[in-house]
């Protein structure tokens, strides 16, 4: 597989442009990832299309709420991750590598995929964009093939490759983990603009749902969720947040986190979002409901989806204008992209009083 996001410097050294470590490589080395290296002068992938894991999950799983709620996703796994979060919850798999495991071509993915039955595949649980130009080629022939894209990300990749493979992908998941650059930086291991950037990029390409897992004493969590909050109200008040437990993995032995501090930055999170969910706690319920009559829309106890009242539409007349994922502050437009820029306006209304909601799907 021909590599991507990699140049020459005068001293002979790769460098890898892909993420921002922008890692400088010589021979027989990999960089903070471990997944991306040089061997005979040139770069070396050796962990491409190597799977960790394979799963058929509901796609509120990944999680993603608003995006063809109630449906099955087809996830794929790999190796490695450019971050060193003390507490990750798939550290397994994102802070190792497992040699021998047998290469998948990307047509292969794809057709199992298609087989399972689920109308979308996602690239998920560890952080797969450093396996980018894998990918960006299954993702292509996802596309090509009928099957929506998911992407599962931390968000740290630089402008070029973000835009390349955001190009190729339907929604998007984004890990926002603090809104303080020295936390991301001395503790994560990544930089908070990156991420930011990313987003920015995601909102005018794709469906974006963005999550931040909760961990108890690493900031102050209230100051936090309403810098993320009010970052992500500026793209769009309809983006959906996700507040995620953290339970002690890896290097964290921190108590889990209580269901009283979600519910209380939940309610900080929805004086700028109208869609705050509490999510990984035992017994979770979560309702939708329509904006205008309260009508429920969608209802959730963990992964069993219930679908009320809710129809898909192409949205005309007085109604169409309503909620954009452009910038309401500076009117930019959402560009196309994705499945056509969903979170650029309502793609439902509710069926009893026909108010528009920012659901896809279709």
């Amino acid at each position: 597989m021909e590599a991507a996001w990699f140049s020459k410097d005068s001293d002979g050294s790769l460098k890898c442009l892909l993420c921002p470590h922008e890692c400088r490589l010589r021979e027989g080395n990999f960089g903070l990832c471990r997944v991306r290296g040089v061997s005979n002068g040139g770069p070396n992938l050796p962990f491409a299309g190597r799977i960790s894991s394979l799963s058929d999950d509901p796609i509120e799983k990944k999680p993603l709420f608003r995006f063809l709620p109630g449906s099955r996703v087809f996830s794929v796994g790999f190796f490695g991750c450019m971050m060193r979060c003390p507490f990750c919850q798939n550290w397994e798999i994102s802070q190792r590598r497992e040699e021998g495991r047998p290469f998948v071509p990307p047509g292969a993915l794809v057709e199992a995929a298609k087989e399972s039955g689920s109308p979308s595949i996602a690239f998920t649980y560890s952080e797969p964009t450093l396996h980018f130009e894998y990918v960006l080629e299954a993702a292509r022939l996802a596309k090509a093939g009928g099957l929506h894209t998911v992407l599962v990300t931390n968000g740290q990749l630089n402008e070029g490759p973000a835009r390349e493979l955001l190009a190729t992908i339907d929604a998007v998941n984004l890990d926002i983990k603090s809104f303080s650059a020295a936390v991301y930086e001395k503790t994560l291991g990544g930089r908070l603009d990156t991420t930011l950037e990313f987003a920015r990029l995601a909102a005018k390409t794709s469906w974006l749902e963005a999550t931040s897992l909760i961990v108890p004493g690493l900031e102050d969590w209230e100051s936090s969720i309403e810098g993320i909050a009010s970052f992500l109200s500026s793209l769009s008040p309809h983006i959906p947040l996700h507040l995620s437990a953290y339970h002690p993995a890896w290097k964290h032995d921190a108590p889990p986190t209580s269901p009283a501090l979600l519910e209380a930055l939940r309610g900080i999170a929805r004086r700028k979002l109208e869609s705050v969910y509490v999510g990984n706690v035992a017994g979770e319920s979560e309702m939708d409901r329509c904006g205008s009559c309260g009508t429920v829309l969608v209802e959730r106890r963990g992964y069993r989806v219930a679908t009320r009242n809710l129809l898909a539409a192409a949205l005309d007349g007085p109604f169409a204008a309503k909620g954009s994922m452009a910038n309401s502050a500076t009117g930019e437009e959402a560009s196309t992209g994705g499945i056509g820029s969903p979170l650029g306006r309502p793609g439902a209304r509710c069926a009893v009083c026909g108010h528009p909601e920012f659901f896809v799907l279709s």
